[in-house]
């Protein structure tokens, strides 16, 4: 039998009657099942995906976006970097259209990346109620351990009927 993944409830067709509301195919499920996740962590996206579009950041997994975060706060960094051997090059009397040329580059880096870092920290937010101040190894392996043990847990939704006496 078909039901409600989130509420465990019988359907019918698409619609849950205790959720209010249709369901799209993720949520129906057999016999009660559980709610899957929809992939197992397969490791550290590739940083290239810092600078895709919202609305794509939005469809992934929030271990990813975690992943991505901390590689987004990495590149912001190295990019600031570039801002500092700029002002570098102009206290030794360096400063020319070559220097020019990186700090408008260095500049609209910076920006791009810091943005970028604020897009990823709100699309965290908006799903666990915060976003880390830092993403360690330490707090990836204990959200990826916490992922693994609830798949492993998972039981189905039934109520269990009382015996008549």
């Amino acid at each position: 039998m078909n039901t409600c993944a989130l509420c465990g409830t019988e359907l019918d067709d698409i619609y849950c009657f205790f959720c209010e509301m249709e369901l799209d195919k993720r949520y129906i499920l057999k016999d009660g099942e559980r709610l899957h996740q929809s992939k197992m962590f397969k490791g550290v996206p590739d940083r290239s995906l810092i600078f895709r579009s919202t609305k794509e950041l939005m469809s992934m997994e929030t271990i990813d976006l975690l992943c991505l975060l901390r590689d987004a706060r990495s590149f912001r960094a190295e990019v600031f970097k570039l801002r500092h051997l700029r002002h570098q090059a102009e206290r030794q009397g360096g400063y020319n259209d070559t220097v020019q040329e990186l700090e408008d580059y260095s500049y609209k880096q910076y920006e791009d990346a810091t943005r970028k870092v604020w897009v990823i920290e709100n699309i965290i937010k908006d799903r666990l109620g915060y976003y880390p101040e830092r993403v360690t190894m330490n707090f990836l392996n204990m959200y990826i351990d916490r992922m693994e043990h609830s798949e492993r847990k998972k039981k189905n939704m039934i109520i269990a009927q009382s015996i008549k006496s």
